[in-house]
Formats: C-alpha cells, sequence, structure tokens
C-alpha cells in the first residue's frame, strides 16, 4: 500500500529546500556576478585599447601627429598622447570627446555629471560602503553599446588620459573594484592601472576620497586574478 506524505512532512521538505536555497542562492549569484562583471570590463578594456590602436594608425597614416620643441628635444615616441584623441581640450574635435565619440560604437554620449543624459551612478562607494560622489568634474563620459559607462579626461599634469570604467553604467552597485575601475592610457595606446598595487584596491587613504582615489589598484587586482574580482 502506497503511503503519503502528510501535510506536515511536505512542509517540512519545503522549509529545508527554501533553508538552503537561501544559503546557496546567494553564493551562486555573488560569484557568477563577478565573473560577468569581470568579462564586461574585459570587454570595455578591448574596446579602449583597440580604438587606441585605431586613432593612432589613423593619424600617423596622415601623419598629423606633432611634438612641441621639448618632446622633439627629447625624441618622444609619437604615441596616444600626441594624436588628436590625446590632446588636453575635449571638445567635437580633439581630446576625450571627440575621441569617444568618433572611436567607439555608443548609446549614449555627454552622458556623465552634467551631461544631457545619464549613464554613471549618482553615487558611488567602497564595499565598506565608503561615499566617493560621482564621477569627478572634467571626466566625458559615453556609454556604449554593451551598456558600459566610459569616462575619459587629459590629466595635464601627468599629461595622461585618465578613464573610469563601469562596466555596467548607472545600474548598481556602483562600487569601486566590483563594477567600476580605474587606470589611463600610456603613450603606446595600452591601458594600466592608476596604481599597479593591488594590495592598494579600497585600502583607506590619508587623503583623497574620489572613485580615483579608492579605485586606483582594482584594475590590477582584477587581470591578475584571470578578471574575476578576488574574495576578500
Amino acid at each position: 500500500m502506497k503511503k503519503a506524505f502528510t501535510f506536515l512532512e511536505v512542509m517540512f521538505g519545503l522549509a529545508v529546500v527554501g533553508l538552503i536555497s537561501a544559503m546557496v542562492i546567494p553564493i551562486f549569484y555573488n560569484t557568477y556576478g563577478d565573473k560577468v562583471m569581470g568579462t564586461q570590463l574585459k570587454r570595455a578594456c578591448t574596446q579602449i585599447t583597440l580604438a587606441t590602436k585605431e586613432v593612432m594608425t589613423d593619424e600617423r597614416s596622415d601623419d598629423t601627429m606633432t611634438l612641441d620643441a621639448e618632446e622633439e628635444e627629447a625624441d618622444t615616441e609619437r604615441g596616444f598622447y600626441y594624436t588628436t584623441a590625446g590632446v588636453k581640450t575635449s571638445n567635437a574635435t580633439q581630446g576625450a570627446q571627440y575621441f569617444l565619440n568618433k572611436y567607439f560604437k555608443h548609446s549614449k554620449v555627454n552622458c556623465g555629471p552634467g551631461g544631457s543624459a545619464d549613464c554613471v551612478g549618482e553615487k558611488y562607494r567602497t564595499p565598506k560602503k565608503k561615499n566617493l560622489g560621482t564621477i569627478p568634474v572634467g571626466f566625458y563620459c559615453i556609454k556604449t553599446v554593451n551598456a558600459a559607462a566610459i569616462c575619459m579626461k587629459f590629466d595635464a599634469d601627468e599629461k595622461v588620459t585618465k578613464v573610469i570604467v563601469d562596466v555596467n553604467g548607472a545600474d548598481k552597485p556602483n562600487i569601486t573594484g566590483s563594477d567600476t575601475f580605474v587606470m589611463y592610457i600610456t603613450n603606446d595606446g595600452n591601458l594600466k592601472d592608476l596604481d599597479e598595487n593591488a594590495d592598494n584596491c579600497n585600502k583607506d587613504r590619508e587623503s583623497g576620497d574620489s572613485i580615483l582615489d579608492y579605485g586606483a589598484g582594482c584594475f590590477s587586482k582584477v587581470v591578475t586574478n584571470g578578471w574575476a574580482m578576488p574574495k576578500e
């Protein structure tokens, strides 16, 4: 004779399944999410490096890159810094705005703080919930067709173009080292972390409390971990 489960036995079984799910599913989604974020970051970085190589090729072929007297004397390599995209001014014909608008496939342009639309978070933070504000002033942002936000600004003091990548745009978590990373474009058109010491990712700073400060080191950390954020 078949014995049916009682109502209490069924409820007990469901409770056990629910308990296991509550423990396992968040771990699964966190792990899966880290891998997805890493894949999106890698895609965005590939887009940036391909674009830098393209603008360098375009302008070398036309021989339009120029060096000032000091750079000529130092026989500086004619790389990204000396293209139309790598100069200080940012407008429709040169600098970050020109570069991002022309060399990237995008769904929104000028969508950073103060822009015509929003493609970045209203507020960023560290994993320990330290408030880092929004994208710093002066960065020009676009939203790519893959939903990532790429923001750039020429740093006149360091003579480099700094980059902020939020792999899922305005969507949360908007956390440095999770979906938001900072780097700069080298003269040969590659990307490097603002701080190549991965131990400094989200490390408390004595001064500076922006995305650029706390995000420094996180890009290196992810790359050395196979494009996935390591668990602390």
